[in-house]
C-alpha cells in the first residue's frame, strides 16, 4: 500500500529529476531513495521514472499519478499545519477578501474588531481583492468570506450575498471647479462634464450605483478615464481631469486639489455585502457569521 513517503518521493523526484538532489531534499541516502522508488513501482505495477546514466525523466504512468500525489502531499501538510496551530491554541483559519473602499468607511475595521474580540484564536488571513475576483474565489472554496459591493451579475448559485450597509454617494471635484464652493452638488449641474469612473461594467458594484445616479438625474456621463481603485480615481480628480462619483467615506482621503461634496437629490446608495458559500462547513466561518448577527452601522 502506498504511503505518504511514497507520494512525497514521487513529487520531489519529479521536480528535481536527479536522484542525488531528491535524496538530499528527502533526507535519505540515494540507495534508500532508489529502494523506495522500486517498492513504489512494484506496488503500482509500472515504471514511474525512465532513468539512464545521463538523465532521469518521468514516465507516462508517473505523470498520470503525479497530480493526485501532489494533492495527497498538500492535504497532509495542511492537516499537519492545522494540528500544529491547534497545539499552539490557534483553532482554525479564516480567509477574508475585501474591496479597498471598505477600509475607508469603517465596515472592515468594525467587523474585524468584533470578530477578533470573540475569536482571538482564529488565524485570520486578509486579502484586498476586486469584487469580480472575490465571487469566483468564494465559489471555488479558496476564500471563506468576502466583503464586496453589490450588485454582481450571475452570482454563483452556492454563494450567499448578505447586505450589511448602504453608503451614500458623494461627488469629488477639482478644487478649481465652479461648484466646489457649494454645500451640495446636483448631478444635473454637471451634465456634459468629464467624469472619472471605476473599471467595472455599469451593472456591477459601485459602477452600478453611479450609473443609476446619473440616470436618475437625466445625465449622460462623459467618462474620460477609468481606474480600478478609488484612491487612483480621486488622484485623477485632483489632477483636474474630471469629476467622480465616490462613496461618502472617500471624503476621508485627503488629497491635494480635491473637494468632496454631498450629492443633492439622489436616492441611490452603494450597498456593501458579505459573501460566502452556503454549504461551506467551517467552524471559523460559522463563528464569523455569528459575530456579525448584530452588525449595524449608521453612516460611514
Amino acid at each position: 500500500m502506498l504511503t505518504l513517503k511514497h507520494y512525497e518521493l514521487l513529487c520531489v523526484l519529479a521536480e528535481e529529476l536527479h536522484f542525488g538532489r531528491a535524496a538530499l531534499r528527502l533526507g535519505v541516502s540515494q540507495p534508500q531513495l532508489t529502494q523506495h522508488l522500486k517498492q513504489m513501482e512494484e506496488i503500482v505495477g509500472a515504471l514511474l521514472f525512465d532513468r539512464t546514466r545521463r538523465r532521469v525523466s518521468i514516465s507516462p504512468a508517473g505523470a498520470l499519478i503525479l497530480p493526485d500525489a501532489r494533492a495527497v502531499v498538500r492535504h497532509a501538510r495542511r492537516a499537519e499545519d492545522v494540528a500544529l496551530r491547534a497545539g499552539r491554541g490557534i483553532l482554525g483559519e479564516l480567509s477574508l477578501g475585501y474591496v479597498g473602499a471598505v477600509a475607508f468607511n469603517g465596515v472592515l475595521s468594525r467587523i474585524l474588531a468584533d470578530f477578533r474580540s470573540r475569536a482571538s484564536q482564529i488565524d485570520l488571513r486578509l486579502m484586498m481583492m476586486d469584487l469580480d475576483r472575490q465571487f469566483p474565489e468564494v465559489a471555488a472554496g479558496n476564500l471563506d468570506v468576502g466583503l464586496v459591493r453589490l450588485p454582481y451579475p450571475d452570482i454563483p448559485p452556492d454563494v450567499v450575498a448578505r447586505t450589511l450597509h448602504h453608503e451614500a454617494l458623494w461627488i469629488a471635484l477639482p478644487e478649481s471647479h465652479p461648484l466646489a464652493g457649494e454645500d451640495e452638488v446636483s448631478l444635473s449641474d454637471l451634465d456634459g462634464a468629464d467624469f472619472i469612473a471605476t473599471h467595472l461594467p455599469p451593472n456591477t458594484g459601485f459602477s452600478a450605483a453611479a450609473h443609476a445616479a446619473w440616470a436618475e438625474a437625466g445625465v449622460t456621463p462623459n467618462i474620460v478615464h477609468r481606474a480600478p481603485q478609488f484612491a487612483a480615481i480621486v488622484s485623477l480628480v485632483g489632477a483636474g481631469l474630471g469629476a467622480a462619483i465616490v462613496p461618502e467615506a472617500m471624503r476621508r482621503a485627503v488629497l491635494p486639489g480635491v473637494a468632496y461634496r454631498p450629492l443633492r437629490g439622489t436616492t441611490k446608495t452603494a450597498p456593501i455585502a458579505l459573501i460566502y458559500r452556503a454549504d461551506r462547513e467551517s467552524p471559523p466561518l460559522n463563528l464569523f457569521l455569528a459575530s456579525i448577527e448584530t452588525f449595524s452601522m449608521e453612516g460611514p
